[in-house]
């Protein structure tokens, strides 16, 4: 069995971003929090969450996110969200996280929210 990977790992001067393909298998979310968790221990507490790869997610995914943003900000970093679809918007709504994260519609404006806090 190969080293596939359900994510791409790249960064834009000192913030992370993760691109996701998948966020409904809490197994898989578990192996790629502990690389994002190591990331950040390294001293990279910022991270952007690429969802463009996702159409929808289940309450694993919102996990997977929450478990993001509370580890980078006990770091004392932040987290962003680019690219969520309309789907995603909605399960955000619908659960009350929506005012919990940054919400952007592309990188770029993910990356000048986190260096604008």
């Amino acid at each position: 069995m190969g080293q596939e990977h359900s994510y791409l790992l790249s960064n834009k001067e000192d913030i992370q971003i993760i691109k996701v393909d998948n966020l409904l298998n809490e197994y898989e979310n578990k192996r790629i929090l502990k690389v994002v968790h190591h990331k950040m221990e390294e001293g990279f507490p910022n991270f952007i969450v690429d969802l463009s790869r996702i159409d929808y997610m289940n309450s694993v995914g919102l996990n997977f996110l929450i478990s993001i943003k509370n580890r980078a900000e006990q770091l004392g970093g932040n987290m962003a969200i680019a690219h969520a679809s309309e789907k995603i918007m909605h399960l955000m709504e619908m659960t009350k996280l929506k005012p919990l994260f940054f919400l952007e519609q592309t990188i770029d404006n993910a990356f000048s929210k986190l260096k604008s806090i």
